[in-house]
């Protein structure tokens, strides 16, 4: 049996299993998608809702990461090193 001549290292960085969503993030920044979303959907009348793009966005992101609901984008939200990302 081989056994791979792998040294792990200390390190103070964040660190996230959620790597594939920044890629997504990335593309959703590059692509202006926030702009085109809250274009086409009107402003909410109350100063507490968020805009829809930022709804729609992590709506994307928890789907992308395999959530079925509003309430999975809690893991996206407590991600310290996701967040740090943008």
């Amino acid at each position: 049996m081989n056994i791979l001549n792998y040294k792990l290292y200390i390190t103070n960085e964040l660190l996230t299993s959620r790597i594939g969503l920044i890629t997504l993030a990335h593309t959703i920044r590059v692509l202006d998608l926030s702009k085109t979303i809250d274009q086409h959907f009107p402003a909410s009348g109350s100063n507490c809702a968020l805009k829809a793009s930022t709804f729609i966005n992590t709506l994307v992101l928890s789907q992308h990461e395999g959530g079925e609901c509003l309430n999975d984008t809690v893991h996206i939200a407590k991600d310290k090193a996701l967040l740090s990302c943008h």
